[in-house]
């Protein structure tokens, strides 16, 4: 059972030592406040302030603000990291000269298989171009204006393989005339030895760069290493190194 003494009551309204002039005054201000609270009197008192305080208002709106503005961002980043990320492997597929090489053989040339990764390119294509409009990052902007600049220089070519493109710089493809073209054609524009596939494909990865590195910029890392394991950040200037030994 806890027996109470002074230095017990003391503790309970938030007081350690002991005289009789400090405990006594103590002891009322603990029941005043308490009074006060019972009452209600304290929460109408902290409302009217908090109520009345403009300025700690409108700090917590411009918080709140500049937070989701900070999210909104990070998440268009990330989204432009993503699809230019998605583009680059899209190409990837035309450009391989493994056993999945789309343009290996003119006799077994798979016209389906064709079209369906030229699709997926100008699906991604479109999509990069799309998210890095509405981030408005210079930067990012650079890298995808010099893309579709040379998507238009090349659209007489591409026309020739059933690619079209818009006022506003997206493409599409007609399956029948792409199906119809020949396969020279295509792999002329988009295979390994194609300048348009590789030039599209160099430029999404820069994309994809840029974006990782104001991500982690906003973040307060500005080291990291891209996708295909190069570092980017203090690498160039030796600091990287320097820190490991």
């Amino acid at each position: 059972m806890i027996r109470f003494n002074t230095t017990n009551y003391g503790s309970l309204f938030g007081y350690s030592g002991y005289s009789s002039n400090s405990y006594s005054n103590t002891l009322y201000s603990g029941l005043s406040q308490l009074s006060s609270v019972k009452s209600g009197a304290y929460s109408k008192a902290l409302k009217a302030l908090y109520g009345k305080n403009n300025n700690t208002s409108n700090y917590a709106s411009s918080v709140l603000k500049n937070s989701k503005y900070k999210y909104d961002v990070d998440s268009e980043l990330s989204g432009v990291k993503r699809e230019s990320g998605e583009l680059a492997d899209s190409i990837k597929k035309l450009t391989d000269t493994g056993k999945n090489n789309l343009f290996a053989d003119k006799e077994e040339y798979d016209s389906d298989a064709a079209y369906k990764a030229v699709s997926e390119f100008v699906t991604n294509y479109n999509e990069t171009v799309a998210v890095a409009d509405k981030l408005g990052n210079s930067a990012i902007d650079n890298a995808v204006n010099s893309m579709t600049r040379l998507t238009g220089i090349m659209g007489k070519s591409l026309s020739k393989a059933g690619i079209s493109i818009d006022v506003d710089g997206k493409m599409s493809v007609d399956e029948e005339t792409f199906k119809k073209a020949d396969m020279d054609t295509i792999k002329n524009i988009f295979g390994n030895t194609g300048y348009f596939g590789k030039s599209v494909a160099s430029s999404a990865q820069r994309i994809e760069s840029i974006a990782g590195q104001q991500e982690l910029k906003n973040s307060g890392n500005q080291n990291f290493y891209g996708r295909n394991g190069s570092y980017y950040g203090t690498y160039n200037s030796g600091l990287f190194f320097n820190g490991l030994f």
